[in-house]
Formats: C-alpha cells, structure tokens, sequence
C-alpha cells in the first residue's frame, strides 16, 4: 500500500503540473487578472479547501470511526496532492488509516456519501439555476440523472439485499467485476452514513462548496472577460455543466464538464475564445492550489509515511543486483559466457602480458618444503672455445 501512496504522489505531480497546468494561459490569466480579483480568489480556494476538509471529517465521524476532526480534515488536504488522478481521493482514505484504528475500507464509506450528496446538491442547484434564468422546460430533464443515481446509491447502501444483488449482477461482467466491494463490514459502514441528518448534512456541505466554485467562476470571468457573467449566469452555467459531468462520466470529468461549461458561456454571449481561456484559468488555479497545499500538508503531518516510503531505494538496489544476478545466469545457460571466455583466452594467448606484468605463482602440482626431492639439473651451455 505504500507504494500504491508514492506511486499515487509522483504521478500526481507529473499529471498536474506537465498535462493539465496550461503555463501559458496561467501566465496570461495572472498577469492579465486585477490583483484584487487574484487574492479573492486564493481566498476562495482556501475557503473551499478548509469547508472540503471539514465535510471528509464529518463523514468519517458519521460513520463511527475513531478519528477525530483534526485528524480527518489534515488527511484531505494532505489528499489534495493526488487530486488531479482519476480516482485520486482513494488517498484520503489511505491517510486517514494512518491515525488510530481506521482502516482504508471503512473510510471508503465517506468516498461514498459524498457521492451521494454531491449528486443531490448539485442537482438541487441545477434547479434553482435554471428557474433564475428562465430555461426552457426541457433543460429540467438533465439533473434528473443525478437525483436517479442518488436514490439508487441509498436505497443501496440501507438496504443489504439490494447491496447484495447489485454486487451479484455487477459480478457477473469482467469490466464491472473489480467494483464490486470484498470487505464485507464495508456496507454496516456505508448504513451508517446513510441515515437521513448525514446525507442533509452533506447536502448543505456540497452545496457551499459549489457555491464557492460559483464565486470563483464569478470571479474570473468577469476579469477575463468583457461581457462577464451574472451571479445567476453563473450558478447555471457551473451546475449544469457539472450535471452533464454525472451523465457521462469520464475519467476525472474534464472532457464534459469543460466542454460543456464552454458551450453554456457561449450561450450567455462570452465568445468560445474567452470560454476556454477562463475555463483554462480555473484549472490551474484549481490544480495548482492542490498540488501546492497538499503536498506541504502531505510532508508536515505524514513525514513518517513518507520516510517510511524511502525504503523503496533499498528495495529497488536489492531487486537491481537480483536482476543483475539471474541476467547472468541466463547468459551463463545460453553459452554466452563459455564464449567471452575463449574470446578472452585467444586474446591473451595473441598478446601476452609483458614480462613485468606476469605473476609468478607456485606451480599447482610442486612439491612442498622439506621433502627429499631433487631438484631439476641445470641446462648445461655449450662451450665454444675462441678462436
């Protein structure tokens, strides 16, 4: 699990810094952004992070794990670092089994009713969204999705038959078989939060956390753009782009709700130009925020884990000189060491060492001190008599 963590952490990093951060946008963005409008919406960021942090801690106290508020929101925003992966906050989950007696599965009951009320919330001001700005009747259909969805998930997590038989049918495929849930206190955990103060509780929390993403779209379209949008422009625009998100879910929900955002500033008279720029700058600011916060949240409050993690430097020069150890057994199979062998011996054998350089060594076979053995006679030399 530690290596799925730093795994989790270096990808993040490459992912949100080299993929999704636009330099250049980000550049314009903050030079062309007023610097009121820049500090407000650091504020904002903070804000949404702090009110994020106390919504995790509140579902993992709702689900009666012994983990107490400050432990629960450091182990979001320490989270915030793999923010940008697909799947990224399983690392909240992973954190908080770092105090006390919390284990990954049962705060994974959090990961789910917040799900739940995410889709609840932003339904419910996809609503209010559309009645302020007078939407024709057939933009009602695209939040319903959501309300459908949430209604499932519930009636799922009360009831352990439906549990039981959308884990049967979900086992059934190949491509939904890794969904389905081993640990089997997982859905006692995910009862627990399903009871009807929780679900209003994080209901009331995903709708300020939308609303701050409200404000800061607010914000930056206003300073980016010449037309600007309204406060209820706004709210429609960031919640039905989300709902479009919840219909067809992608992998971190960037392609549709992006394109989707685009498209309803667009309508509401800022060109596709400006729409994508101002659409650019809340991504970087969004991700870089994360990146930023959450790796110095990660490296204050988790400094054990992370030491614990450098170990991987001595695993991996083990599993190197392992390597290293059979690469050559397998050459020694193939006869590739016979041959550099001879290669090396004929080589010697056309280019003797000097004189200087040879080694005299005890023949292998000579006899040892003391024995009554004759030595061999000296060569006698011929002897020409001079002339």
């Amino acid at each position: 699990m530690r290596r799925f963590v730093l795994l989790t952490i270096v990808i993040a990093a490459i992912i949100a810094i080299v993929k999704f951060v636009n330099f250049s946008t980000l550049a314009s963005a903050v030079t062309s952004v007023p610097r009121e409008t820049l500090i407000v919406v650091i504020g904002l960021l903070a804000i949404s992070a702090i009110v994020k942090s106390l919504r995790w801690a509140y579902y993992l106290r709702a689900s009666k794990l012994q983990i107490t508020w400050h432990d629960g929101m450091t182990s979001y925003l320490a989270g915030m670092s793999a923010g940008a992966l697909p799947g990224g906050s399983w690392l909240q989950a992973r954190l908080a089994q770092e105090h006390g007696d919390v284990h990954m599965h049962e705060a994974a009951a959090g990961l789910f009713v917040s799900f739940v009320a995410d889709s609840l919330g932003i339904a419910l001001l996809a609503y209010a969204g559309m009645l302020l700005v007078h939407q024709p009747g057939t933009s009602f259909l695209l939040p319903i999705f959501g309300l459908i969805l949430a209604s499932v998930l519930i009636a799922m997590g009360r009831s352990p038959r439906v549990w039981a038989l959308i884990a049967l049918q979900l086992s059934r495929f190949r491509l939904t078989r890794r969904w389905v849930p081993k640990e089997a206190d997982l859905q006692q955990r995910v009862a627990a939060v399903m009871r009807a103060p929780v679900i209003a509780g994080g209901v009331a929390f995903s709708m300020a956390t939308t609303l701050l993403a409200v404000a800061i779209l607010y914000a930056l379209a206003n300073a980016l753009t010449f037309s600007g949008l309204g406060g209820r422009e706004a709210l429609f625009v960031h919640t039905a782009s989300e709902s479009a998100s919840m219909v067809l879910p992608i992998p971190g929900g960037y392609g549709i709700s992006d394109s989707s955002m685009a498209g309803l500033m667009s309508s509401q008279g800022i060109g596709w130009v400006r729409a994508t720029f101002v659409i650019l700058a809340i991504r970087s600011f969004n991700i870089l925020f994360k990146s930023i916060v959450g790796s110095l949240m990660l490296v204050i409050f988790y400094r054990s884990l992370l030491m614990s993690m450098l170990k991987v430097r001595r695993r991996a020069r083990t599993a190197l000189l392992f390597g290293q150890r059979i690469t050559w057994h397998g050459l020694r199979l193939t006869g590739f060491g016979y041959l550099l062998r001879l290669r090396k011996q004929r080589r010697a054998h056309i280019h003797p060492a000097p004189a200087a350089a040879q080694v005299h060594l005890r023949q292998r076979h000579a006899p040892l001190a003391g024995t009554d053995v004759a030595p061999h006679p000296a060569p006698h030399l011929p002897i020409h008599p001079d002339d």
